[in-house]
C-alpha cells in the first residue's frame, strides 16, 4: 500500500534545533563565542541562505548580546545608534546578513568606517562532515533515517549549498513516504535524478 505524501512536509514538533559544528562553520562559532573580546564591541555574521545564521544569534544573544538580522536592510540610522549603543553600553552587538557589509547600501561614511572595523564572522560552504550531519538531522526531524551507502552516494554528488541539503531532505522523505520505502541508495538515486 502506497503513501501519500501532502505537502506537509513541516518539521515534527520536537525536531532538534540543535547547532552542527564543521570546519564550515567553526571559526564562525568561535568567534561568537568570545564576544568579550572584540575589539569594537560588534561582529558581522555573514554566510549563505539557511547556514545556521539563525541559529548562532539565538547562541549569542542568550550569551547576552544584542543582534540585528537582515542588518543589510535595516536604514543607517538604526545601525549607526545600534554601534553607539553597543559601544557605550559595552554589550556586544552582533549583525547578520547574507551579504558582505560592502554589499549592503550605506551611505553614511561614518557607518561604512565603523562596520569596515567590526569583526567578520564567515559561515562557508558545507563540507563533507556537515553534509553528512546536516542530511542525517533534517532526515531525523522529518521521521526517516538515510542508509549508510545512501548517505555516501548524495555526499559525493549533492550541490555544495545549505539550501540544496534542505530541498534534498524534504524530496528524499517525501519519496520515501508515497512508495513506503526506506531513505536507501536506490530512492536517493531516484530523488538526485528527478
Amino acid at each position: 500500500m502506497r503513501q501519500i505524501a501532502l505537502p506537509l512536509d513541516e518539521l515534527r514538533g520536537g525536531a532538534s534545533s540543535s547547532l552542527i559544528i564543521t570546519e564550515s562553520n567553526a571559526a564562525a562559532f568561535a568567534g561568537l563565542s568570545s564576544a568579550a573580546g572584540w575589539a569594537k564591541r560588534c561582529a558581522i555574521l555573514t554566510g549563505p541562505a539557511r547556514s545556521g545564521k539563525t541559529l548562532m544569534a539565538r547562541y549569542f544573544s542568550g550569551q547576552n548580546g544584542t543582534v540585528i538580522d537582515e542588518a543589510e536592510a535595516s536604514s543607517d540610522e538604526t545601525l549607526f545608534n545600534a554601534w553607539n549603543r553597543a559601544q557605550e553600553s559595552g554589550v556586544p552587538l552582533l549583525l547578520i546578513s547574507r551579504w558582505q557589509p560592502a554589499e549592503w547600501n550605506i551611505a553614511l561614511p561614518d557607518l561604512q568606517s565603523r562596520l569596515g572595523a567590526a569583526m567578520l564572522l564567515e559561515i562557508a560552504p558545507p563540507d563533507d562532515e556537515m553534509i553528512e550531519q546536516l542530511l542525517q538531522k533534517q532526515l531525523a526531524d522529518r521521521g526517516a533515517a538515510i542508509s549508510i551507502d545512501a548517505l555516501s552516494y548524495v555526499k559525493r554528488r549533492i550541490e555544495r549549498s545549505y539550501v540544496a541539503i534542505e530541498r534534498f531532505a524534504r524530496s528524499a522523505n517525501a519519496m520515501a513516504l508515497s512508495e513506503n520505502a526506506p531513505v536507501n541508495l536506490a530512492l536517493v538515486k531516484k530523488v538526485l535524478e528527478g
